[in-house]
């Protein structure tokens, strides 16, 4: 299991050491409830008073109750991680070979300027993306100024465009423009067939249960759906470079 305690490190105010040792305890957090406060501290190369720290700064009581209560976080996780295939179940019907693609074409771009278009209810689909790509170290602009796409000065590379119908026109727009400066564009819609998937090198069509329901009244899961598949994605893509 991967951890990320960036904002813990800095919330805590954690030391260099401090940081190695809580990474040590959570890697091995099953382990590390037959060890002693001395025995961690020596494998870390510190002393039993910095882990005694350690477990303060955090709000523990003391070592045996750091490492019990993180055992028990890591374990609720794990819990919680196995009923994930409840509601990524449908992440089975995509090709693998769309899955591929689309690594192959992060790996392609991975230093180059992305852009990501959408509009109305989609935008905040692309919001979420946009800055998940920026955490993951991609160069990332969310625009639909066609300005930007027509003559692309920026001089982007690859389009990500997410609409649910495919044919909203401040979208297809600059789909269309992308198409002409000889861009790669990839497209999440809820059809399989659409203005941008033609115009796409890659498409994934997401399931809309709601299609003759354009303004969103009733409940559509379209969107979250296109946030999970974006999630499944961008782990796999990054799990290969």
């Amino acid at each position: 299991m991967k951890f990320d305690i960036y904002k813990i490190a800095d919330n805590y105010k954690l030391t260099e050491i401090e940081r190695q040792v809580l990474e040590y305890i959570l890697r091995n957090s099953e382990s590390v409830l037959n060890k002693g406060v001395r025995e961690v501290a020596n494998i870390n190369y510190t002393s039993a008073a910095t882990v005694i720290k350690l477990s303060k700064k955090l709000g523990y009581t003391g070592y045996t109750d750091m490492v019990y209560r993180l055992n028990f976080i890591i374990k609720n996780h794990e819990k919680n991680q196995e009923h994930t295939s409840d509601i990524t179940s449908f992440i089975s019907h995509i090709d693998k070979e769309k899955i591929e693609a689309f690594t192959s074409m992060l790996i392609k771009h991975r230093k180059d300027i992305i852009f990501i278009t959408a509009t109305g209810f989609s935008d905040p689909v692309a919001d979420f993306f946009w800055r998940k790509m920026l955490v993951l170290g991609f160069k990332c602009i969310k625009t639909n100024s066609y300005a930007v796409y027509d003559n692309n000065q920026i001089g982007g590379d690859l389009v990500i465009g997410i609409s649910k119908s495919g044919e909203t026109e401040s979208v297809t727009k600059v789909i269309d423009y992308a198409v002409e400066n000889k861009l790669d564009i990839i497209t999440f819609t809820g059809k399989h067939m659409d203005h941008m998937s033609k115009q796409s090198n890659l498409h994934f069509s997401i399931l809309d249960d709601k299609e003759l329901d354009d303004r969103n009244i009733t409940a559509n899961y379209f969107y979250a759906r296109v946030m999970i598949v974006m999630e499944y994605l961008l782990d796999k893509a990054m799990n290969n470079l």
